[in-house]
């Protein structure tokens, strides 16, 4: 079967609020960005306080920080993104789904416009939209477990070895991740994601699919109502073929003409269907049948 084709849709901010253009709705109750800058001037605060008592209150306020832009980024891939990870609450988890899904969904990036003199011509003139920063993996790595190590009593071990809280290399830390953190809500525009996507509703459940695809690769594409998996072949013309992933099962009873195709998903032990030419219950097991014997009289392992 063939797949459309299309340009990925634009998610951006700016002074007059939310900007998106999708073919899907999302029907989220936090704005998460909006949290991560709740959470940065709490920080803030605390840090402003001179308490070096309070540094661990900045430290927590941040890692939510963290956390919430992290979630954000997450929803610009809201179509992409598995549901079974939305229970991943850890940022640097869910990030490595995000760059599984595109390796450049942490990169920074900036957005101008032009108009063509000509049709099939670049534009000379390009007028600036602004430039996106993101919260990187390279930054959670540096940051998230480091600060999260404040935030709990020094072990047994660090105390007998007489080891505590370095208060000034603490503060430091917070300083330079607020920053960042700040930074990165100071852009204009957020959330771009561009990209050549394919869609198609799912055979099974007729629920449209949306792949992200590059040019001249394969990828496969799951239905994450139905869990039907699909190899995805590019074609002549930019056009895509969505292969559905599974086996075609021939019905075990003798004389039955019946076959059935068992989705690659629903191929495991215990699963089980009737025959719609012989009504007879059909299950998939393990096996076991015997060989001959080798020479010495053993099982061959």
């Amino acid at each position: 079967m063939w797949g459309s084709r299309g340009v990925a849709h634009i998610l951006c901010a700016s002074a007059l609020g939310l900007i998106e253009a999708s073919n899907s709705q999302c029907n989220w109750v936090m704005n998460y960005r909006n949290e991560a800058r709740l959470r940065l001037d709490a920080a803030k605060n605390e840090l402003t306080s001179g308490d070096d008592a309070r540094l661990k209150y900045a430290a927590l306020e941040l890692r939510m920080s963290m956390e919430a832009l992290t979630y954000d980024r997450a929803l610009a891939f809201k179509d992409e993104f598995p549901p079974a990870e939305y229970q991943t609450w850890q940022p640097k988890k869910v990030m490595l789904v995000l760059l599984e899904i595109h390796p450049s969904a942490d990169a920074d990036r900036a957005l101008a416009i032009g108009g063509p003199a000509e049709e099939g011509v670049p534009a000379s003139i390009m007028h600036s939209l602004g430039t996106e920063r993101v919260l990187n993996m390279r930054a959670l790595k540096k940051h998230y477990d480091a600060l999260g190590s404040y935030l709990h009593l020094p072990s047994m071990k660090q105390t007998i070895e007489g080891r505590t809280v370095d208060s000034a290399k603490l503060r430091k830390r917070c300083e330079e991740l607020a920053a960042l953190i700040d930074d990165v809500l100071s852009s204009r525009i957020f959330n771009v994601t561009l990209g050549v996507f394919s869609t198609m509703n799912c055979f099974r459940c007729e629920r449209p699919i949306r792949k992200r695809v590059q040019d001249e690769q394969e990828a496969v594409a799951e239905c994450f109502d139905c869990h039907a998996t699909y190899s995805l072949v590019p074609v002549e013309n930019g056009q895509i073929e969505w292969h559905p992933k599974g086996r075609d099962v021939a019905c075990p009873r003798e004389g039955c003409a019946g076959r059935i195709f068992v989705w690659e998903a629903d191929q495991q032990v215990g699963k089980h269907w009737e025959c719609n030419t012989c009504g007879g219950r059909n299950a998939l097991v393990l096996a076991v049948h015997q060989e001959a014997a080798s020479p010495s009289g053993q099982v061959a392992e």
